[in-house]
């Protein structure tokens, strides 16, 4: 992960408490914190899809999903968003999160559609 970012304060307190993994099937599947070594700026890897500034740092183990923390000029996290990879445009944004723990509850209702899929 890269030094300067600030990232949200909810991502590092879920760190903290063993309640993210960083591989599929762990603690908060369908989703998975990315290492570090993975984590990538999706605005450097697809460009001409959009101005902002995306870090992606977290991933859906069963689709292209990925969570991204919007970042300003300042390198300050100013939201989430969730996009899909990998697309003919390079990526597409499936939606906008205001903060970290609205993207957190998304997450917990994709955790519970998976558990009652299983």
């Amino acid at each position: 992960m890269e030094n300067d970012l600030t990232m949200p304060v909810g991502y590092q307190w879920l760190i903290d408490r063993d309640l993210v993994g960083f591989e599929p099937f762990t603690q908060l599947q369908p989703w998975h914190y990315m290492p570090a070594e993975q984590c990538f700026w999706a605005t450097e890897r697809w460009p001409d899809v959009t101005t902002k500034r995306l870090f992606v740092f977290a991933r859906r183990q069963d689709n292209d999903d990925l969570a991204c923390v919007s970042f300003d000029e300042n390198r300050i996290a100013n939201g989430v968003l969730q996009i899909q990879g990998w697309t003919d445009s390079g990526f597409d944004v499936v939606q906008e999160f205001p903060d970290f723990w609205l993207w957190m509850q998304q997450v917990i209702q994709d955790v519970s559609e998976w558990v009652a899929l299983a």
